[in-house]
């Protein structure tokens, strides 16, 4: 076996291109399982632990306003661990002539364990001396730079009121600080939470003795939805707003939502990688076998079994996946650190240890040997066919045939005698050229995928605040408000337009099928706050039934004209049924909206609203409006479009990260299948190339011979990979919709095109890379080999 094992290593050597260019798939392949794998571990174990160490609430009850001796209620069912009660409330703040909103949630004067804790990240708790004392988001001081010890200015109803900010603090209840579920992307400089006291809080939001928030813990092993049943029964005297749980709860959703993709991700995407290194190992196992016959013969001459020649030349398979396994998980140890610590400058976890994980370096290792195995042995397996005194003489060749284009008299005549060569050479190998080209395949279906993931997130942006949205400014009352009371708004300067809205919460449900989601109420025919059909044409709003979003119709199990039943949270409200009149399209959040008289009839309390949108005559004097808002008693936080747009725009960073990312890993993909397979064809025509060359064929001339055929091969790979690509990008686009956001798959022209031109640009650059190999090509040498 030794003289085997020598001659392993020259073979080794004279294929050495070949060999790291599957190498690289292989590597690539193993660090994307072992990397995406550990970030979600590392994003599951951290948030798990930290939800656990801070008693994040399993339940949140959202309250018009109730006493705090409604914590008592809840704390008397027996499945409740842990209450705490609190006032929640939004109020705006001016910070550097930047207008953005704060959340005020009010603490115990003394520090004591509670549901949704906090974590002193600097500074102090609140200390016994003054009341007016803060803690605000880690993320929020660090994004406006401000600094303990200072003063901040909030307005709320109206009034300035003084605060120092003593400490910075984390929650696991703001892992993703979003300010509601209209929001995809976090802006830090324009929202955060802000800590005070509950006494002080009492007194600034005039509710002493009542509360609007309460945070429930629960015994393991309790049912969701019975302890969301039974806790909506005891205090529906209070007005419930909402009761969620943590698949609800905005922060809580997005960070699972991102950890079941990764898994998902992490799963699924290397297999591409594996898939490809097969295949190459399959063409060039079988080949080497095929070129090597009078070798084996002579082996098997010599004594050497049916097995040991197969495990001579499965050697080859056992070493890339060896060797790509071992580099693969080192490079996936550094990917995973790097990509868990950018994944957590969205989610701010207290990340204690991050670290690779031996659980998915062995499958990805197992799976590589799987795959590099299954492609040699049945390129090999022809080797226990192989009879020593055949093998020692020339395979007899194949007996010609005319291809199908010769069959076309008109066609064939007007193709040129290289052209007749490469046709003629991709019909007699097809098996090869037709595994070739599923290399180009994924390739270009991976550049499509790309490139299309951002025509989706650009057309859904233009829908959303183009059209959609199609307001300057938002404003949120602290209570429901009578249409009326909104005249003073209104005639604020460069304000053109008002239009009120009212959103709440409610439970939508058909026969076991429920929802709790948002409803909200429009005037019948809005203008500048648009719902739009599933085709994008604008509707108005029904008198007598809801619309809701396609993805809601599927949870619900519903189709227009179907009823279904709608229970408010209202003190008193019973449960109305109504008919739903459309389907519309949403892309951010899951909604029902109605008419402001529908809404009317099925609540009589005439025209009311918890919020209103504006439009201005011109965008320059958004910031004067702002600030006259923010300064007007009844207002708890004024909403700019452009800033939620610029806060989205700024953060796509990571997603054209994923873009460039993905079109690197389709020209790595591309390249190496193509010069792989080039490689092996250069290899095996030798003799008929320095043939061509003696017979006066210049070396353009034969490197058109090989070139072109890799152009042809390239162009069926585009032509297969477009529509795949499409479906894949589809697929991929309906996998990664959430409750929170629904991105349309859109394809643009340019996308197309784009992918084209890059696939060739990979194939030219792949050639570029050839040349040299068939300038190097001894004709001397070639020819006097013996036949």
């Amino acid at each position: 076996m030794k003289i085997l094992f020598r001659n392993l290593l020259r073979d080794l050597k004279k294929s050495k291109g070949q060999f790291i260019s599957i190498l690289i798939i292989v590597i690539l392949g193993v660090a994307f399982y072992t990397s995406l794998n550990s970030v979600f571990k590392n994003l599951s174990n951290s948030s798990t632990q930290y939800y656990e160490e801070y008693r994040l609430a399993d339940i949140w009850v959202d309250l018009y306003k109730a006493p705090a001796s409604a914590k008592d209620k809840i704390e008397s069912l027996p499945y409740v661990k842990m209450s705490t009660e609190r006032i929640i409330n939004d109020a705006s703040i001016s910070l550097s002539e930047e207008n953005a909103t704060l959340r005020f949630i009010t603490l115990p004067d003394i520090k004591r364990d509670i549901v949704n804790d906090i974590v002193i990240k600097s500074g102090r708790y609140f200390s016994e001396e003054d009341n007016n004392q803060c803690l605000l988001d880690e993320d929020f001081l660090k994004a406006n730079n401000l600094n303990l010890g200072e003063y901040i200015y909030p307005v709320i109803n109206g009034n300035k009121v003084k605060l120092k900010i003593v400490g910075s603090a984390k929650s696991p209840e703001f892992v993703y600080t979003l300010k509601d579920s209209s929001e995809i992307m976090v802006d830090n400089k324009k929202f955060g939470i802000i800590y005070i006291k509950q006494s002080f809080g009492e007194a600034i939001f005039d509710s002493k003795g009542f509360i609007n928030n309460i945070s429930i813990n629960l015994s393991n092993g309790t049912r969701i939805e019975t302890a969301k049943d039974d806790i909506r029964k005891i205090l529906k005297n209070y007005g419930v707003k909402s009761v969620m749980d943590r698949d609800e709860q905005i922060s809580s959703k997005m960070i699972s939502e991102e950890i079941k993709q990764l898994k998902s991700t992490g799963g699924s995407f290397p297999i591409v990688f594996f898939l490809v290194s097969s295949i190459i190992i399959y063409i060039m196992m079988g080949r080497m076998v095929e070129n090597q016959r009078v070798q084996i013969g002579v082996l098997k001459a010599l004594g050497f079994t049916n097995v040991q020649v197969l495990t001579y030349y499965m050697s080859f398979s056992m070493i890339i996946a060896v060797i790509g396994s071992l580099i693969g998980s080192v490079v996936g140890t550094y990917m995973g650190v790097g990509l868990t610590k950018m994944y957590n400058q969205y989610f701010s976890l207290p990340l204690s240890e991050i670290r690779i994980y031996g659980e998915f370096v062995i499958p990805a290792f197992v799976l590589t040997l799987a795959f590099s195995l299954f492609a040699g042995y049945n390129s090999c397996k022809v080797i226990f066919k192989i009879m020593p005194s055949e093998a020692m003489r020339e395979k007899s060749p194949e007996a010609g045939k005319k291809i199908l284009f010769e069959k076309i008299e008109f066609i064939w005549s007007n193709i040129s005698n290289l052209g007749k060569i490469i046709l003629r050479n991709l019909f007699r190998y097809k098996r090869r050229a037709l595994l070739t080209s599923l290399g180009i395949i994924f390739s270009s279906a991976l550049l499509l995928v790309a490139l299309s993931m951002s025509d989706s997130m650009n057309f859904m942006i233009e829908e959303q605040y183009g059209n959609i949205q199609n307001y300057d400014i938002k404003v949120k009352f602290p209570k429901i408000m009578s249409v009326e009371e909104l005249s003073s708004i209104k005639n604020i300067e460069h304000v053109t337009e008002l239009e009120p809205v009212l959103e709440t919460g409610v439970e939508i449900s058909n026969g076991w099928r429920s929802k709790d989601v948002g409803l909200t109420a429009l005037i019948e025919e809005p203008q500048i706050y648009r719902v739009e059909d599933t085709s994008g044409n604008k509707i108005n709003l029904p008198n007598n039934g809801i619309l809701i979003s396609e993805k809601l119709a599927n949870v619900l199990g519903v189709k227009v004209n179907d009823k279904v039943n709608i229970k408010f949270f209202f003190p008193g409200k019973e449960k109305r049924e109504a008919v739903v009149k459309g389907i519309i399209v949403q892309y951010i959040g899951l909604s029902a909206y109605t008419s402001m008289d529908g809404l009317n009839n099925m609540l009589g309390e005439g025209m009311i609203a918890s919020s209103a949108v504006l439009k201005l005559d011109n965008g320059k004097f958004e910031n004067e409006v702002e600030n006259k808002l923010k300064d007007m008693p009844g207002i708890t936080s004024v909403e700019s479009k452009s800033d939620s747009l610029n806060a989205l725009l700024k953060n796509m960073g990571a997603m054209k990260s994923s873009v460039g990312a993905m079109i690197v890993l389709a020209a790595i993909l591309l390249i190496a299948v193509l010069y792989n397979i080039a490689t092996i064809n250069i290899f095996e025509r030798q003799r008929e190339l320095a043939t061509l060359k003696v017979l006066g064929f210049t070396n353009n001339e034969i490197k058109k011979l090989i070139f072109n055929e890799n152009y042809i091969i390239s162009t069926f790979g585009i032509i297969i990979g477009l529509p795949f690509g499409k479906w894949l990008g589809s697929a991929m686009m309906a996998n990664s919709s959430t409750d929170s956001y629904s991105i349309p798959y859109v394809v643009e022209i340019r996308s197309y095109i784009i992918t084209v031109i890059l696939t060739l640009v990979f194939t030219l650059v792949t050639n570029l890379m050839l040349m040299r190999k068939i300038k190097s090509i001894d004709m001397l040498e070639v020819l006097k080999n013996k036949e």
